[in-house]
């Protein structure tokens, strides 16, 4: 393998592990990556190649820029986040000659999560030391601190994929309880982060995971009932945590009452208002944000308008904070209309397309995962579901089958 392969390699691994742990790290070292891949171009070691199944990605990247020019309020720092849409499938684009690291990779990801979750523990004992005995710091962002527990989920679900599936270095030539021991690990997290996308994701991964590997033995009939046992008994479990179990009950009862009455809820509620009231309220705010502008507030628009109808509504404390709709649907149909809510679309079927023409149930299992988070979070709005995702997503669809060999 030539040298200049051997330093990207090397340096891909260590970006998959370092970005998690300190977020600053991930545009210096994607600038370098991007660097050696041009490098490693000029001396023939690789071939630029535009794979078509994620050119959508940079005309995604092209729309958010061209709206800035109609947006009220154009937010430049956001689209220096949303560079990774293009960087990512550039840097995938040269190709080497050998098979990139992905099992190394799939590792450092992972042995990342496993610090995040001890500085995770460490953040809770200083805040529990700091208020006294206090079942919070245990909980949330108390207890993510370095990434919103949304992404942290996310990171770990991710993991917990490729230790099911054997694609992770070390792990795939170790016993099998040894993944077993860290995907126990992994999910029991969950209950600490408490969030509702996340224990969504994590099931749904252990059911299709489950009926996929039992179907050639049960049929698909017994391997589906045997995914559904499964996801009953998930939910069982999560419910058995009294903060989720009261979070769920919360839920519903919002639920019920939007149901019964959505324009006397969205006007009738209390400040300060709990997080699945501000969910409700937002989604209708930016329904009826989208049906008003059809052609999107453009980048930085939209958070202005939100503001603006929920003090009509009675909610200045709310207003004060800047919510995004916490729906990255309703947040790009939003900010680029409807036409950039097909493009997005279009991304999400293109992409599964691939994998399911290419049998790639490791990028089937991220795509799922990918669309349960951007139902209930605007995922591509912070730096670590963006760098995340784009990267994942743009490594599994252009690798070869044989790269995690």
């Amino acid at each position: 393998m030539p040298y200049t392969q051997r330093l990207f390699n090397f340096v891909l691994i260590a970006f998959c592990g370092t970005w998690l742990l300190s977020k600053g790290l991930s545009g210096p070292l994607l600038i370098v990556l991007l660097g050696i891949a041009f490098v490693g171009h000029l001396k023939k070691e690789n071939v630029f190649q535009f794979q078509k199944s994620l050119w959508l990605w940079a005309v995604l990247f092209g729309y958010f820029l061209l709206s800035l020019v109609w947006s009220a309020q154009p937010d430049f720092p956001a689209l220096e986040r949303k560079l990774a849409l293009l960087a990512f499938p550039l840097l995938f684009s040269f190709k080497w000659k050998e098979p990139l690291p992905i099992a190394q990779m799939w590792f450092a990801h992972t042995i990342a999560c496993l610090v995040l979750i001890v500085i995770a523990y460490y953040d809770a004992i200083m805040c529990q030391l700091t208020l006294g005995n206090s079942v919070r710091c245990f909980s949330t962002t108390y207890f993510s601190q370095v990434h919103h527990p949304s992404y942290f989920s996310a990171f770990l679900i991710f993991s917990i994929i490729g230790l099911l599936l054997g694609k992770v270095a070390w792990f795939r030539v170790k016993a099998r309880w040894i993944s077993w021991l860290v995907i126990v690990l992994f999910a029991a997290m969950h209950v600490h982060l408490g969030t509702l996308a996340g224990i969504v994701a994590l099931l749904s991964v252990l059911m299709f995971f489950a009926v996929h590997r039992l179907t050639d033995y049960l049929g698909r009939a017994k391997s589906g009932l045997i995914g559904l046992l499964i996801l009953a008994l998930g939910i069982g479990l999560a419910l058995q945590s009294a903060e989720i179990r009261a979070d769920a009950q919360n839920a519903g009862a919002f639920t019920r009452s939007y149901v019964a009455n959505p324009e006397g809820f969205v006007r009738g509620r209390i400040e300060p208002l709990q997080g699945n009231e501000v969910r409700l309220i937002l989604w209708t705010a930016s329904v009826q944000l989208g049906i008003a502008h059809p052609f999107g507030l453009g980048l930085g628009g939209l958070e202005p308008a939100l503001s603006k109808q929920l003090i009509a509504w009675g909610y200045p404390q709310q207003a004060k904070k800047e919510f995004n709709p916490h729906n990255q649907f309703l947040q790009i149909w939003n900010e680029l209309g409807y036409l950039g809510l097909a493009i997005f679309t279009g991304i999400m079927v293109v992409i599964t397309g691939h994998f399911y023409k290419n049998q790639r149930l490791s990028g089937l299992l991220l795509s799922a995962v990918f669309v349960i988070f951007c139902l209930f979070e605007s995922i591509l709005q912070r730096e670590s579901g963006i760098v995340f995702f784009l990267c994942w997503f743009t490594a599994l669809c252009y690798w070869p089958k044989n790269a995690t060999k």
